[in-house]
């Protein structure tokens, strides 16, 4: 038989049975649009969170405590020893110390918690903070009560009807700041202080002469440009053993975390598209169950095409071109539906949208293995029946 001729023998025996096609296309495509939606995701999420530490800069490296000590409050060097650290580390460029405690921030009558970071005049160029409104800190501000404030704080201050917040005044420890600037929302990661979002960026001197403390939390620094980044990271290592011998910080660069990230993100698409796959080969057994109670229905049907002369492989290959047929419309819709889903969490997660052509070749290749594979069982079935049997059939 030709080619064309399984195919529209197929066609024809799809058609006559809306319900039972409708039902295998169903699982098909749930299974195939599975496979899209989280491999889709997956290559999603790896994707931002690699521009995420790649928009911070991969020359970016920040110095801090280990985990233990990070929780009884230290810091890992006094402001004064960190003069030193540049000049003994030539392959740094730009270098930021800061300290991070907590106070409650007054403003208009209204109170909250906040966590408040001292910083020096470099700190929001080194983190890339985007200044939304006013201006950011700098070293004329060192010994002034000024202060730049964190996108979720202003969100506070317009809760309480504060709209122009640019030289609005804070209470802070008892001590009246002026607000400078509004920092625009920074993209989270591991690398930025957690609290810059959060909290209220004052000057380092300002923080140390009302608090009396001189602990640095971190430093947040930059290398130079075509620096060997393991020999850079040994290097302060060096550096910090001289200064501080009691205690060892814990050093973090972004190439480092990118390198890390890519390998998780890898796990997780392969991971993904296991528990895709698994929906898939469910459809497919669906299929396959739908194939063999449409054996089962056409028993006579085949009796008699055989007892006019068809072949075995005739028998068998309208089976299985009915199975890819199944599969191949099934596995367009299920792309269809793998696309909208992808979209509809992207946009949920503010997450930039895109699909890969892999990902649609690879539905489409799937859904037709998928269809060879799981109709071949059923087709060997009905190819094996003998007319005579067949033809008994009611």
């Amino acid at each position: 038989m030709k080619l064309y001729l399984y195919f529209r023998e197929a066609t024809r025996s799809l058609l006559s049975s809306l319900q039972r096609t409708f039902l295998a296309l169903l699982g098909i495509a749930i299974g195939i649009a599975s496979v899209i939606a989280m491999v889709s995701i997956g290559a999603i999420v790896k994707e931002e969170a690699l521009r995420q530490f790649q928009e911070l800069g991969t020359d970016f490296l920040v110095i801090s405590n280990i985990a233990d000590e990070t929780k009884t409050g230290k810091g890992i060097i006094q402001l004064e020893s960190t003069v030193s650290i540049p000049r003994a580390c030539p392959s740094l460029r730009e270098f930021s110390p800061y300290a991070v405690t907590f106070s409650t921030v007054i403003c208009s009558g209204k109170s909250w918690g906040s966590s408040i970071l001292g910083v020096t005049g470099n700190f929001h160029a080194v983190n890339k903070l985007i200044i939304d409104k006013g201006r950011p800190l700098s070293e004329i501000d060192q010994e002034m009560k000024n202060c730049v404030i964190g996108n979720r704080i202003a969100e506070q201050m317009r809760q309480i009807g504060i709209s122009n917040m640019v030289g609005s005044k804070l209470l802070i420890f008892d001590h009246i700041f002026t607000i400078v600037g509004v920092a625009k929302l920074a993209s989270e990661n591991s690398l930025r202080p957690q609290e810059i979002n959060e909290g209220v960026m004052v000057p380092y001197l300002t923080l140390k002469r009302i608090t009396g403390t001189d602990q640095v939390t971190g430093i947040v620094a930059r290398l130079k440009k075509n620096v060997n980044v393991a020999a850079a990271v040994e290097q302060i290592q060096g550096v910090f053993d001289q200064i501080v011998k009691e205690r060892k910080p814990y050093i973090q660069t972004a190439s480092e975390l990118i390198g890390q990230m890519n390998k998780q993100m890898n796990l997780l698409t392969l991971f993904l598209g296991i528990v895709g796959c698994i929906a898939l080969v469910v459809g497919g057994v669906g299929v396959m169950n739908v194939m063999l109670v449409s054996v089962a229905e056409r028993r006579r049907e085949i009796g008699i095409r055989r007892a006019l002369g068809a072949r075995r492989r005739d028998i068998q290959g309208q089976f299985i071109v009915e199975a890819f047929l199944l599969c191949l419309f099934g596995g367009i819709a299920g792309i269809a539906l793998g696309i909208v889903g992808a979209y509809g969490i992207s946009r949920f997660q503010h997450w930039s949208f895109f699909i890969s052509q892999t990902s649609i070749l690879l539905g489409f290749g799937v859904s037709a293995i998928v269809g060879l594979f799981f109709g071949f069982y059923p087709a060997w079935q009905a190819s094996k029946l003998r007319p005579i049997e067949a033809l008994r059939a009611n």
